[in-house]
């Protein structure tokens, strides 16, 4: 797993960027990361902004010099990203912090449970290593950090895995039963990017997937985003950055909050201990203040060697308030409190049950904690709905009274209903777990992804818009231009549908996809060959739809289709031959409409059926058809 960006790759990077054409900014380009690596973005955006405007667009003689700018503007982003997050930072209350082996930082984590952490399936584990060039896999991925996190009674299991295109991406699967799980689909473009997103981990409620990107917005490394479970779509919603100081300008690991409800880690290289990292424990908050954290104290703040912020100091423009003077923020603070208190016991409550199932042999008992844990899990989303909808009001109060120079130090009555039972100086103890051996997982068969003709050759074909089929398709969008593009812009991708919108430009698509997912396994290939900014889009009988709404449409085809054979006392070796060649449904004898047919599905698309429909007839097999069922 990509713990930490090499040093020598990145000085390679630079010497290549800096040769010859760029020479003269090499060491403008150093000095620059230096004020970004010490949080002086101001400085280093100056830098860039120079180095920009000494070099105009127009002034560019090749592909080596716009591929400079665009590193240059590359580094102009994670600056005034960096700057920006800290306009609506956190500052942490310490508990303790320690340095550990990069290798096994996570084993220290308490919380996670015992014989919980293990190497994902082997089947998935760098499925794309093969075609992936050595020199291009670099030797910053640590493969012993490949590892996923499963409770014994999880209902799900995340884990990063490689893909075709070199990219780690987090893989998201069900389970379905006792033994079987739903085959692992990539998660979608909300999470998925043309970097890498590793160590994934889903919360308590399995309704939060924590995890580190350096494909996303960030201000450098790897920083740590959280997805929520969106109920309304069935997937997750847009990854959001933690802002600092759990995000920096090094590389950040694991954000994780314990089920005590008292503390927060996380990990981090920002340091700079070689093979090390430095992992954090900070006080929980449910609903820190926002504030700005200058750029010259940013560095104290990031490794934890701030005072505690005494709530009667401030700046000479700040007072500060117990909350009694604003009643609207008092009461929804001590809702909030309430809430908070009943949501913690919960969850503990839910611990303790789970903690007593794994040790009970009962069929009944085990069926009787089953729904109890059900019924906590159903409370725990239902309080969670409620605590963000005060923390919402909270936060815009929050503003409100910051932006009049007025901090709010919030003191709970004593007699609220739901009180929240903690100490003022909570102990912590590190664990000390192991990474055990994965259990053998059983998956359902994933089918061949639909991709039609989608191919990236040596030269791109350009397709008619006719040709494509009715109903619900996706496409991969490679760019819009106020000019038809050359076939050399399109760099090889066929089949490409060129079309002319409202505005008069020209928008240029790839591939025919019938499923969301199909499309999403190609989006890293296409952003890695030359289309960073390349995103899904649907159409449904030819008119563009929302893809949103397309993924809604998708689900609600639950049409099942299967093939039949007449005419066969006996199928066939070839035929048979031919079914198994082309899925692994079922093949069953059985008497339709008084006439014996060989039966071969169920299939959940009729693409899926006409493909092995045709591959039949193509070996001169008759009395073939295709029959849709009732909506299941």
């Amino acid at each position: 797993m990509k713990i930490r960006i090499c040093l020598y790759i990145m000085l390679l990077a630079l010497a290549t960027h800096t040769n010859g054409f760029s020479q003269d900014y090499a060491k403008e380009l150093e000095m620059a990361a230096k004020f970004h690596n010490e949080y002086n973005f101001d400085k280093a955006m100056e830098i860039y902004y120079s180095i920009l405007a000494a070099r105009p667009d127009s002034t560019l003689k090749s592909e080596a010099d716009s591929a400079f700018n665009a590193d240059v503007y590359t580094r102009l982003v994670k600056s005034e990203n960096g700057k920006n997050l800290l306009q609506y930072a956190y500052k942490p209350h310490p508990i303790t912090k320690k340095d550990q082996q990069a290798s096994s930082f996570y084993l220290n984590y308490p919380g996670f449970g015992k014989n919980t952490w293990m190497t994902p399936p082997a089947q998935y584990i760098m499925e794309g290593k093969e075609e992936v060039k050595e020199e291009e896999e670099g030797e910053c991925i640590e493969e012993n950090l490949n590892v996923m996190n499963l409770p014994t009674d999880a209902r799900a299991m995340v884990f990063s895995a490689m893909d075709k295109s070199g990219a780690w991406n987090i893989m998201y699967s069900t389970r379905l039963n006792d033994t079987l799980w739903s085959a692992p689909q990539i998660a979608n473009e909300n999470i998925t990017t043309a970097g890498d997103e590793i160590l994934p981990h889903l919360s308590s409620c399995g309704k939060k997937l924590y995890f580190a990107s350096n494909g996303h917005s960030g201000m450098g490394g790897f920083d740590l985003y959280v997805s929520e479970w969106n109920e309304e779509t069935g997937d997750w919603g847009i990854a959001q950055n933690l802002g600092f100081p759990f995000s920096s300008t090094a590389n950040d690991y694991m954000y994780y909050e314990t089920p005590c409800g008292n503390f927060t880690i996380f990990s981090s290289d920002r340091e700079g201990k070689e093979f090390m990292v430095t992992t954090y424990v900070i006080q929980h908050e449910l609903s820190p203040l926002k504030m700005e954290i200058s750029q010259k104290d940013a560095p104290k703040y990031a490794i934890m060697e701030h005072n505690r912020p005494d709530s009667k100091s401030g700046s000479a423009n700040t007072s500060t308030d117990n909350g009694e003077g604003n009643p609207q923020y008092k009461k929804a603070a001590d809702l909030a409190h309430g809430i908070e208190g009943k949501l913690k016991r919960t969850i503990a409550d839910l611990d303790d049950l789970r903690t007593k199932y794994s040790t009970t042999d009962n069929p009944q008992k085990r069926g009787e904690m089953e729904l109890a844990m059900h019924h906590y899990e159903k409370e725990i989303i239902s309080l969670n709905a409620q605590l963000g909808e005060v923390m919402n009001q909270l936060q815009t109060i929050e503003l409100e009274l910051l932006a009049k120079g007025i901090t709010v130090q919030y003191v709970p009555d004593d007699n609220l209903a739901e009180p929240i039972r903690e100490s003022n100086s909570p102990e912590f103890a590190f664990a000390k777990n192991a990474l055990c051996t994965a259990p053998e997982f059983t998956f359902e068969p994933l089918e061949p992804a639909q991709d039609l003709s989608f191919k990236i050759g040596s030269k791109a074909f350009i397709a008619n818009l006719s040709e494509l089929p009715d109903g619900l398709v996706y496409h991969i969008q490679l760019m819009t231009v106020l000019k038809k593009a050359s076939l050399k812009a399109l760099k090889g991708f066929s089949p490409v549908f060129e079309r002319r919108v409202a505005s008069g430009k020209y928008t240029y698509s790839v591939g025919v996809f019938r499923k969301y997912a199909d499309a999403l396994k190609h989006l890293n290939t296409v952003r890695k060959n030359g289309f960073p900014t390349a995103l899904i889009t649907a159409y449904n009988n030819g008119k563009s739809i929302p893809t949103k709404n397309a993924r809604l449409l998708e689900k609600k085809d639950n049409s099942i289709y299967r093939v039949t054979i007449a005419g066969y006392d006996i199928l066939p070796a070839e035929a048979l031959a031919v079914v198994r060649e082309n899925t692994s449904r079922d093949i069953a004898k059985a008497n339709i409409g008084g006439i014996m047919k060989y039966v071969i599905g169920p299939f959940t698309e009729r693409q899926q059926a006409e493909k092995l429909m045709n591959a039949l007839v193509a070996k001169q097999i008759k009395n073939i058809e295709i029959e849709k069922l009732e909506n299941r």
